[in-house]
């Protein structure tokens, strides 16, 4: 056989076996995030799970960015997606990044952009990473399709400790939507426990339920207790039940750290936009020094 007509016949039978890249950014996708604070102060340690979903889309420079929802909350973060790489948007520069690279093989570096937006909790990544090189890539059969993996690890001279980050094809990081680079200042830590696919649950780091959320004790009383609007971008009222049961307010920062602590003696408190930096926030209630409820709210 001539052997320019074997070289394209290799070609060609090389395009109709490879494997298709399976995209990360559609909107029958679902990633539960679980993110574990331990607050600076007196409250024990608690989890928040974060359900992030990309929606809608917006056009900005003549391309085309989807929107990132935190539950029923729109996030500033606007990302796409084009031939294995996932881009976000910097707000602040008016540039792009690139959040995740799918063409990555043995041997390469990624480096993370410091100060982007948690695209799944609405809060800037102040913290330097150093570059990750990739030390393994494989195939596995995950989330009910045969996915490339890449598994990272730290290089750093000044910290030489093996720490390692994962990321599936279609899915992210197993850290959660945002990789480790936009994570790493986030309290005690993030971690994927489920992935869902037009409704269909696929589990992650030992999960068995997509909500892990530790909250109070009587669901009664946290369904009563409701912040409306949120985000809040003016005042918004934080409601309790009308039995005054409630009888004090704690609220952190995303580190964890105690803004605000007030004694509550009737069944509201007004949250001023104007007292807090934009960011996310969490609160508390309690009775009694029973903890009712831990919610998150964004500050506009």
């Amino acid at each position: 056989m001539n052997t320019n007509l074997l070289v394209i016949c290799l070609f060609v039978f090389g395009l109709s076996n490879a494997q298709p890249y399976f995209p990360m950014l559609e909107e029958d996708h679902t990633w539960s995030v679980d993110v574990y604070f331990n607050p600076l102060d007196d409250p024990p340690p608690f989890t928040q799970t974060f359900q992030v979903t990309v929606s809608g889309s917006v056009v900005v420079d003549g391309k085309t960015y989807k929107k990132v929802f935190s539950g029923d909350i729109e996030t500033d973060c606007l990302i796409r997606e084009e031939d294995g790489l996932v881009y976000q948007l910097d707000l602040i520069n008016a540039t792009e990044v690139i959040k995740y690279d799918f063409t990555l093989e043995v041997g390469d570096f990624f480096i993370f952009e410091n100060g982007l937006m948690y695209c799944s909790y609405n809060w800037f990544n102040n913290t330097d990473v150093p570059p990750l090189e990739v030390v393994a890539v494989d195939t596995q059969f995950i989330a009910g399709q045969d996915r490339k993996v890449i598994i990272f690890e730290f290089i750093s001279t000044n910290n030489p400790t093996y720490f390692p980050e994962i990321w599936v094809e279609g899915i992210g990081s197993l850290r959660g939507f945002d990789p480790l680079g936009e994570t790493v200042d986030v309290a005690d830590g993030t971690s994927l426990v489920c992935f869902d696919i037009a409704g269909t649950n696929y589990f992650f780091n030992n999960a068995t339920s997509c909500d892990n959320t530790t909250l109070g004790i009587d669901d009664l009383s946290q369904d009563q207790i409701v912040l409306y609007p949120n985000p809040v971008t003016s005042t918004s009222i934080l409601q309790f039940s009308s039995d005054g049961i409630v009888d004090m307010l704690k609220i952190y920062d995303v580190s964890g750290k105690l803004v605000k602590e007030e004694k509550v003696n009737k069944d509201y408190v007004l949250i001023d936009a104007m007292q807090y930096p934009s960011g996310l926030y969490f609160y508390q209630v309690y009775s009694e020094n029973k903890l009712l409820k831990t919610e998150k709210f964004i500050i506009k």
